[in-house]
């Protein structure tokens, strides 16, 4: 899996599963220089929201 396709899966499926290689995949590709600080930064951002996200925010999401 590349890092393009652990994104386009955590936000198609937010899962814990995706969120993890999302990360991890995040973190691997700043240590190699393959994605730029933004990017690490903005994986973290966005796993941070939809782990901070209320109950009635994510059934919003699964229905979406």
């Amino acid at each position: 899996m590349t890092f393009d396709q652990a994104q386009e899966a955590f936000r198609e499926h937010k899962t814990c599963r995706n969120a993890d290689a999302y990360l991890d995949h995040a973190v691997h590709h700043k240590v190699v220089d393959l994605i730029g600080a933004d990017a690490l930064f903005n994986a973290v951002g966005e796993v941070a929201s939809w782990l901070s996200a209320s109950d009635e925010q994510l059934r919003g999401l699964e229905a979406v």
